[in-house]
This record gives structure tokens, sequence and C-alpha cells, in this order.
């Protein structure tokens, strides 16, 4: 009965991911990274080891997501890769907050808002050009 229900959940789980790969990148998602962006550089700025690990953990998480909307949305290979290099920024900064270098922690932590940045370019102005909307800056 209980493998019976875990592979139920599993199914579902999977059903919602491929559901929404074929939707738009979630504006909600996008806001709680930049929030928990901000967030992350605060704490790294405090030396919180504690808030910074958990903003990292939990950027990491969203960054996986958005790497599965592109893998699934196709021909944004370079979405994907910046994707994987923000997930593998967070585990740098992980890494460093556990080793209290908070200076690496805090150039990681820049280097993963340029990366935002650099995707933010190219596929915030695509989606941006398709719903009529003109950006001027990010």
């Amino acid at each position: 009965m209980r493998k019976s229900i875990l592979l139920v959940l599993g199914l579902l789980a999977l059903a919602g991911v491929a559901r929404s790969a074929d939707e738009e990148m979630d504006e909600d998602l996008m806001q709680s990274i930049e929030d928990t962006n901000k967030s992350l550089s605060s704490n790294i700025a405090q030396h919180d080891d504690h808030g910074s690990a958990d903003d990292a953990r939990e950027l990491g998480d969203m960054f996986s997501r958005v790497e599965v909307y592109f893998v699934q949305r196709g021909h944004a290979d370079d979405a994907v890769d910046l994707a994987r290099k923000s997930r593998q920024l967070t585990l740098d900064i992980m890494h460093s907050v556990a080793t209290a270098d908070f200076d690496a922690a805090a150039d990681a932590s820049v280097t993963l808002s340029r990366t935002c940045k650099t995707c933010h370019r190219t596929y915030k102005k695509d989606k941006d050009k398709t719903q009529g909307k003109h950006k001027d800056a990010d």
C-alpha cells in the first residue's frame, strides 16, 4: 500500500513538472529568487552563517526548477548552463560559509547576481517581446 501511494505521488510530481514546462516561467519564482538573493547578500555581509546557508540552499532548489523549465522548453542551452552555474555557485557559497570564508562567499554571491542578469538580458527580453512589453534594463 505504501509503495503504491509513493508511486502515485511520484507520477503526480512528474506530471506537474512536465505541465509546468509548457507554461511561462513563473514570475513568483523569479521574484522569490531575487528576494532570496538579496537576503543572501545581506546575510553574507553580516557573517550570518545559518541565514546564508539557508538562503543558498533555497536558491539552489529554485535554480533546479529553473533548469528543469529550460531543459523542457528546449532551444535554451545557454539558460540551462546558467541555471547549472547558479546551482554550483550556491554550493560554493554554502561551502565557503561552512568554512567561515565570507570573502569567498561574497565573491560567489556577486558572480551569482551577474549570472542571473546575464540570463535575464536574453530571456526576459525575449519574453517581453512576445508579450509586447519593452524593458530598458533589469
